[in-house]
């Protein structure tokens, strides 16, 4: 953007050599106006060249991490899924006879998959550069939530995975640019706030 605004002044402060009552001097001083007009022509395509360049870099880079958003919320889906069929067996099998040394013990053995390539996604300097503060915020919470929730708290695990999924949905709406940065900041807001009340 600052290359366009300066390519733009650069234009405007050009124009003043073809303003009619300027023209006796731009006559008179021929070889330095020709001199400034070719500096300036060339200073302006260079700046047109870097901000195209820009530009192109920055939409390879959206549509890359698009890219990884679909390939975590598959990660995330398969995890949750795995976590619902545990759940589902413990209810079914054990909880009859639960006691917090029980319940540990079955998930000590029977571990909630934990998705670790969010972990990995979360290292990637093009993932952390381009996400958004609010979707890095609350991605970086809910996994934290998650490792220490996968075996003593899994409803806790399983909340906090389904509202990572939410997140990475809103987030990859967000970089297609179907919803504005506020949308964004509501929608994670509304659902953040619906989880707290969940848990009380």
């Amino acid at each position: 953007m600052a290359y366009l605004i300066t390519t733009v002044i650069l234009i405007a402060c050009c124009s003043v050599f073809f303003i009619p009552k300027f023209k006796q001097f731009t006559k008179n001083n021929e070889l330095a106006s020709n001199f400034v007009l070719t500096l300036v022509a060339t200073l302006v395509g260079v700046l047109l060249a870097i901000a195209i360049s820009n530009y192109d870099e920055d939409e390879r880079e959206r549509r890359d991490l698009i890219k990884l958003l679909y390939a975590a919320k598959a990660v995330a889906s398969e995890s949750l899924d795995y976590s619902h069929a545990v759940m589902d067996y413990y209810k079914s099998n054990e909880a009859g006879e639960e006691t917090k040394e029980s319940k540990a013990r079955f998930f000590k053995n029977n571990p909630l998959p934990y998705p670790d390539y969010l972990d990995a996604l979360m290292s990637q300097q093009l993932f952390i550069k381009n996400l958004s503060q609010e979707s890095l915020t609350e991605l970086s919470e809910s996994l934290i939530v998650m490792k220490r929730a996968k075996i003593y708290r899994p409803r806790l695990f399983i909340s906090n995975l389904t509202f990572a999924l939410y997140v990475l949905d809103q987030e990859r709406l967000f970089q297609e640019g179907k919803i504005s940065m506020m949308e964004l900041e509501r929608r994670l807001s509304e659902k953040e706030r619906q989880l707290e009340e969940g848990k009380n």
